[in-house]
């Protein structure tokens, strides 16, 4: 049982090293602007070949004027899809463990550099292969425009609702530079050897202890 136990921590560590693995990958920004989102929420439709347990991400955002300032918040958002446009909320809340980093790019007025925002989802989002999904983002706590964008990486189907009603969603015809963070969900033959092996940890436990 104690082989089984190594066996089961082995995969455990595997599945918490993978949580940083890059899953999803839009496109890093292409100087060419953005789409407001503090007036707006700004969502980009992904899905994945395989299962996948989502963890967070990063974001690039675009400070469309020398006067725009961030005040830190930062929601996301993961919505059903709708016909190809985002629907139900499967998922929402206050990113966490966001880092705030220059990403060396420029932005569209060649005067600022566009930011880089790592951040993490509440709790993992476990995503079923071809599903399409919706992520979502706000970066304000309100919804009056302080041109803080998510910068664009191409043209594309991005959808933005005004407001955030969330029943106003409008395709501005842009993709949107983001990536998303996780790993491929355990197969069901780990799950059963990670259980034996607490067990057999479980059972040398009590067995040294008499």
């Amino acid at each position: 049982m104690r082989v089984l136990a190594w066996v089961a921590a082995g995969c455990l560590l595997a599945a918490t090293s993978a949580q940083a693995t890059v899953v999803f990958n839009n496109g890093g920004p292409i100087n060419n602007g953005g789409n407001d989102a503090t007036q707006w929420i700004q969502a980009e439709d992904f899905s994945f070949g395989a299962n996948q347990a989502v963890t967070g991400g990063g974001i690039y955002v675009d400070f469309q004027s020398t006067g725009a300032t961030w005040d830190g918040t930062f929601d996301y958002f993961l919505f059903a899809d709708a016909g190809g446009t985002p629907g139900g909320t499967l998922a929402s809340g206050a990113a966490q463990n966001v880092v705030d980093s220059d990403s060396g790019i420029l932005s569209y007025d060649g005067v600022r550099n566009i930011r880089l925002l790592t951040f993490d989802f509440l709790s993992t989002f476990n995503a079923l292969a071809g599903t399409t999904y919706w992520f979502g983002i706000h970066l304000s706590s309100d919804y009056i425009r302080d041109d803080i964008a998510f910068a664009t990486t191409a043209s594309g189907n991005g959808h933005e609702s005004n407001g955030g009603t969330l029943n106003n969603w409008f395709n501005n015809g842009q993709d949107h530079a983001f990536y998303l963070n996780g790993g491929a969900v355990p197969e069901p033959v780990s799950l059963a050897l990670l259980g034996l092996g607490l067990l057999g940890m479980g059972g040398f436990r009590r067995k040294a202890a008499l």
